[in-house]
């Protein structure tokens, strides 16, 4: 990226599109930002625009913001677009992205369970965590801070990643006892999963090495 980070990029069928931003040289698996994008449209010149987005900011200042996303897939496996908060040039970003050959595999359960550590980040702050696969696709994790949920993760129809819903325990979750639904991508030995709130105010986003 323009920022130097390292982004991965999963768009799904239904419109909606992740994209998680890494600082490579962290000490430990974690997400600097994440992009959730609702309801683009992709047209046959292999553009694909963003009508609904929320930027995640999960270090500081931590924050949730509306922006505009257009990707170019018109030069596929070559990729690239921006990300852009209205009104503020500041703060845009440009990337590049080009596939990795572990996430040209079919996605499938008996290559994503195992245990998994690594962070845990909302925009409440960030805690280590842990989050266990099992080969029937039951997925449990706990944070460092008492926090704990369960549900289960799926592949994906068509796409290379997976479906994932989980139930919060009560409190200190970030949506206590609240049920949520997003989306898992296995990027190399790392497991990145994104799970937003109903209303868009926050998101849990975990990203963890077996």
């Amino acid at each position: 990226m323009s920022t130097q980070q390292r982004l991965t990029l999963l768009t799904k069928l239904d419109g909606s599109a992740y994209l998680f931003y890494r600082t490579p040289s962290a000490s430990r698996p974690a997400i600097d930002d994440v992009v959730i994008v609702r309801n683009a449209e992709q047209a046959k010149d292999g553009k694909y625009q963003s009508k609904q987005a929320t930027r995640y900011r999960l270090v500081q200042p931590r924050k949730a913001t509306p922006v505009q996303v257009d990707i170019d897939f018109a030069r596929s496996p070559a990729v690239s677009g921006f990300v852009a908060v209205p009104g503020d040039k500041t703060d845009n970003v440009a990337f590049n992205a080009s596939p990795r050959l572990i996430l040209g595999e079919p996605p499938s359960l008996a290559s994503v369970q195992g245990m998994y550590s690594g962070t845990g980040s909302s925009l409440q702050g960030a805690t280590a965590t842990q989050v266990t696969v099992t080969s029937s696709g039951l997925l449990a994790g706990k944070t460092a801070n008492g926090c704990e949920f369960r549900g289960t993760l799926t592949p994906s129809s068509g796409i290379t990643a997976y479906d994932v819903s989980v139930t919060y325990s009560g409190a200190p979750c970030i949506d206590a006892n609240a049920t949520v639904s997003g989306a898992a991508v296995l990027d190399e030995s790392q497991l990145l999963v994104a799970l937003p709130h109903a209303n868009r105010s926050d998101v849990f986003v975990f990203a963890g090495a077996r």
